[in-house]
């Protein structure tokens, strides 16, 4: 069976790690590249051995060589360039997150199930070794009954370069960032409850901070500086569990906390290896989980999954329903701290 032919566009940071994956897949193979910057494009393609490039993303979807489009471009043209390309006829295959906003997503999977196509959000932490650990002990029941959870990162200084920090560009800050694999890693843990409110707080406060940039560290240019660098969210769920979500990009701390979850018959303190909080016999007791074993290379896995759906039906990891009840806490996130208060999470069937 020949390769799946898919044109990569946008040739940015995240593309090269992309571009490096897929030639450990030999069932996949890059055929073209897309950006709007002729040089970046022109070098991508050098670089990585691809017999095509262009500018335009719309000149590749009427190509009937080329089967699927990867999308590695800035959050805000997640959506359009997915819709074009569903139209198209072609499968999609979209970094995190699906899109930048709750409006774009749903149209995004609707417009997929119209055209029969596969729309694969790569959200990788879902399937990293350690994300499976966890799940699998939370599914053997040692927990009891979860009924509260914390999910935290944090970075003294982590702020990413232009395409993440102006609004026209990214849509949002750290939220949309980090934040989307904070929330779909607690969905996933705690089974994908339906979430019902959230009372949100978000700010820019150390990314406008000329003094902030740090030598030697993430550069970025505060005065390009549009969205958020920090945030954190209280969520409620209809099964009657209860989180809070910590994440930023720069503070003055190494910490915002350690993440974990609560159930009726023990706890478990994420890290490596993370902890087991138990009684036994009377007594108080802890105990560290075995170690995860480390798996292949996230975004190979990526692609792997993207090739197994498109050719075998395989339903990928992170199913388009649930790329969309993410981008609805994430969008629900920046509804609240822009009110002020608590909202009800809203989630549109598709």
């Amino acid at each position: 069976m020949s390769p799946l032919r898919v044109a990569l566009i946008g040739a940015g940071g995240i593309a090269g790690a992309h571009f490096q994956a897929y030639q450990k897949v030999p069932e996949a193979e890059v055929v073209a590249v897309v950006d709007i910057v002729p040089e970046r494009a022109k070098r991508a393609a050098e670089r990585w051995g691809v017999p095509r490039w262009f500018t335009d993303h719309r000149q590749v979807l009427s190509l009937p060589e080329v089967d699927a489009v990867d999308i590695c471009t800035p959050h805000r043209a997640h959506a359009p360039i997915a819709l074009d390309a569903l139209r198209a006829g072609k499968h999609v295959l979209v970094e995190k997150p699906m899109a930048s906003d709750l409006k774009q997503a749903v149209a995004m999977v609707r417009t997929a199930k119209n055209n029969g196509r596969v729309l694969f959000c790569g959200i990788k932490s879902r399937w990293s070794a350690s994300t499976q650990r966890l799940k699998r002990f939370v599914e053997s029941g040692a927990l009891g009954d979860l009924y509260f959870a914390e999910i935290v990162a944090t970075r003294r200084r982590g702020i990413p370069g232009a395409s993440f920090t102006r609004r026209s560009m990214a849509g949002g800050g750290v939220v949309l960032d980090l934040g989307v694999y904070l929330v779909d890693t607690l969905l996933y843990l705690l089974g994908f409850p339906q979430p019902l409110t959230c009372s949100a707080f978000v700010g820019g406060f150390l990314g406008k901070q000329p003094d902030a940039v740090v030598h030697g560290g993430w550069q970025w240019n505060p005065a390009d500086f549009e969205v958020e660098d920090f945030a954190v969210a209280f969520l409620r769920f209809a099964d009657g569990v209860a989180a809070v979500l910590k994440v930023c990009w720069a503070a003055h701390t190494d910490s915002l906390g350690t993440s974990f979850l609560l159930g009726t018959k023990g706890g478990l303190k994420f890290g490596n290896p993370p902890e087991w909080f138990f009684d036994l016999q009377g007594y108080m007791a802890q105990a560290p989980l075995p170690s995860a074993t480390d798996g292949e290379d996230g975004f190979v896995q990526e692609i792997r999954f993207f090739v197994d759906a498109v050719r075998n039906g395989t339903p990928p990891p992170v199913r388009p329903e649930e790329a969309l009840t993410v981008q609805a806490v994430l969008d629900t996130i920046y509804r609240s701290a822009e009110k002020g208060q608590e909202v009800a999470v809203r989630i549109p069937k598709v």
